[in-house]
């Protein structure tokens, strides 16, 4: 801007010395950046009015106080990574596809302080990778910033990476991360990555391996009540794994981890806070630690298991030959009732698996099978507060071969207590309840008259129906389908990607995964809830005689005299731009069921109309 200018702009209101530099930088076509409503381009300045012509992202033009924009906005340079990617988008996409390394080095070479948060990081690359494709990108990424000598992350902040004005190696980082932390929860994070190095750089660091060896025994047997039990024996684990690198005796280690689990009174709360990582090598030990009851342990541990944990421990078993122990345990614990809802999914999921057809007997895959599933469900969705995800309840859903098979040794009664235990289930909604109950028809025809009899007390005392055009509602039903066949095991995917990079709670991929499933679940029930509600009409049955949905309504205004024509269509129908509102607006209602010559009153906001109806006639014809 002219200085003259920022001269009058400062005797009006004082301004500091980075807002005066910001305003002398502002030249027309320079970019600017605002947290929120993005990228922009400055057009010029209207001395007329004292306003910056700005257009942001949505392309429409903003006249911005220039004082606004000195504490507001961020001017960017010519080099700046955005500005380049607005003047050569796909050489710049081309170029993060190719070699992102020599993006990421652009971007936070170019900061102020040579450092980037996730959050800087995120807000750009989006914008040059697109939503969809960021988090894949971005996990590639992060494999190489971890080997990269001269990229780290800081220390206080997990999410924030510095650029090193020296390369630093690996094994020299991982030293120095276990000077400045001294938590021994991190500490044993940080001794673990030792072991994921190569045998040659282990080997040069024989010495530093040794006093770590020395911290991580300090740690076990310091008593520190901010250990859990896991915790305490995934440090036994790196340190005694450390000793043998560098060829010393665990022998005298002291404790041990089968003395850590002997003491243990809860070996299914250990299993839960262990990380995967170790769930074999804890089995294994169990084994060691209980030769004469190892089994029984395992089992125990299966009973109450969850997640991979469940898969882990089956494997263990039928490794060991344990067949005839695991059938007789699932057929006991499905006749106590007391299959819990990851061992039914891992049982659904493995039904036709070979390697597991000796513990999975026909007994044991069957309606009783499908009645402890319903229950199951029933019991997660009661306990289930946050209205999170039930793993076991999209099994079923999603399985269509499920009910077939378990079905196939069921007699009428038993398919009609299934049918009722669906209908009473307190998580499936009402759509997927239809989509279930259809394949009980079809394997029981019979089934019909007892369903359609409780769909119908149902639909009493559902909410009033939307009355919606064939065409708005193929539009929702398309979105649906989208959004069941598409977007949601596309987030499935991202969420097990993200998974398998390891500790959730600092996972930003996951947290990121986890908030659009909760964003995609809700708009699914949305969309559920629409379609159950929707009646489909095609307006041809519409009178011209009074306003009705289906018809175009002439209005004219009792003070102006101003005429304006509107239809009345269905609750997906609105376009306000083309004088289309859905029979759900406010105007519409007080239009509906009124004739020639009545007249209405309208508040929209605080601004009060009064309207006169002039004409009436059909959708049909008119259109």
């Amino acid at each position: 801007m002219d200085k003259t200018i920022i001269e009058q702009i400062a005797r009006k209101q004082p301004l500091l010395d980075r807002e005066l530099i910001k305003l002398e930088n502002i030249k027309d076509g320079i970019y600017c950046i605002h947290s929120s409503w993005g990228l922009g381009q400055i057009l010029g300045y209207d001395p007329a009015i004292n306003k910056l012509k700005i257009v942001f992202e949505d392309a429409v033009e903003h006249m911005m106080d220039p004082i606004f924009c000195a504490r507001k906005l961020e001017i960017l340079c010519d080099n700046d990574l955005l500005v380049q990617f607005k003047n050569d988008p796909k050489g710049v996409a081309e170029k993060a596809k190719n070699n992102p390394m020599e993006l990421f080095y652009n971007l936070i070479q170019n900061h102020p302080r040579q450092e980037l948060a996730l959050s800087e990081i995120e807000f750009i690359f989006k914008r040059i990778i697109g939503e969809s494709g960021f988090r894949r990108w971005w996990i590639g990424v992060k494999k190489l910033l971890a080997k990269d000598p001269l990229i780290t992350l800081s220390p206080k902040h997990s999410n924030t990476y510095i650029l090193r004005e020296q390369p630093v190696s690996i094994e020299d980082e991982i030293i120095e991360q276990l000077h400045i932390h001294k938590d021994p929860i991190k500490k044993i994070e940080i001794a673990a990555k030792i072991l994921t190095l190569p045998s040659e750089n282990q080997e040069a660091m024989a010495g530093e391996i040794k006093t770590v060896i020395s911290d991580l025994d300090h740690i076990i047997t310091s008593n520190d009540r901010r250990l859990s039990t896991a915790q305490k024996l995934t440090c036994c684990w790196i340190r005694n794994d450390l000793t043998e690198i560098i060829g010393d005796d665990i022998e005298y280690f002291e404790p041990t981890p089968e003395s850590l689990i002997r003491e243990c009174n809860n070996l299914g709360k250990l299993v839960e806070e262990l990380s995967p990582a170790y769930y074999g090598r804890f089995l294994l030990l169990v084994t060691c630690a209980f030769p004469d009851e190892w089994e029984m342990r395992c089992a125990n541990l299966l009973r109450n298991s969850q997640g991979k944990f469940t898969n882990e421990c089956i494997v263990f078993l039928v490794d060991r030959g344990c067949h005839e122990f695991l059938k007789d345990c699932f057929n006991r614990w499905l006749n106590e009732h007391s299959l819990k809802s990851s061992l039914l999914h891992w049982i659904i999921k493995n039904r036709h698996a070979r390697k597991f057809s000796e513990i999975l007997s026909k007994e044991l895959i069957g309606f009783k099978l499908l009645k402890a599933v319903f229950l199951a469900i029933d019991l997660d969705a009661l306990a289930n507060v946050s209205a999170k995800r039930i793993p076991l309840a999209e099994l079923v859903s999603e399985d269509r071969n499920l009910i077939r098979d378990l079905l196939s040794g069921a007699n009428e009664e038993n398919a009609k207590d299934l049918c009722r235990m669906l209908m009473q289930n307190q998580w499936f909604d009402s759509l997927t309840k239809r989509l279930l109950l259809a394949r009980f028809i079809k394997e029981f025809p019979s089934m019909q008259s007892l369903i359609a009899e409780k769909v119908g007390e149902k639909r009493i005392a559902t909410d009033a129906s939307l009355i919606v055009s064939q065409e708005s509602f193929d539009l929702k039903k398309k979105e649906y389908e989208t959004l069941i066949n598409e977007k949601i095991p596309a987030n499935k995917r991202a969420i097990e990607i993200a998974r398998e990079h390891g500790d959730l709670s600092e996972n930003s991929e996951y947290k990121m995964a986890r908030q659009d499933q909760e964003l995609l679940f809700s708009r699914r029930d949305q969309l559920e809830s629409d379609l159950e509600r929707a009646q489909i009409i095609n307006f041809d049955t519409a009178s011209d005689s009074m306003v009705s949905i289906g018809t175009v309504v002439r209005l004219q205004s009792e003070t102006s005299q101003e005429q304006v024509e509107y239809a009345i269509l269905g609750a997906w129908d609105g376009d306000p731009e083309n004088n289309i509102l859905s029979y759900k607006t406010p105007l519409a209602q007080a239009l509906l069921s009124k004739t020639i010559g009545d007249s209405v009153e309208v508040t929209i906001g605080e601004k009060a109309s009064s309207w006169k109806i002039e004409a009436i006639m059909r959708y049909v014809d008119y259109a």
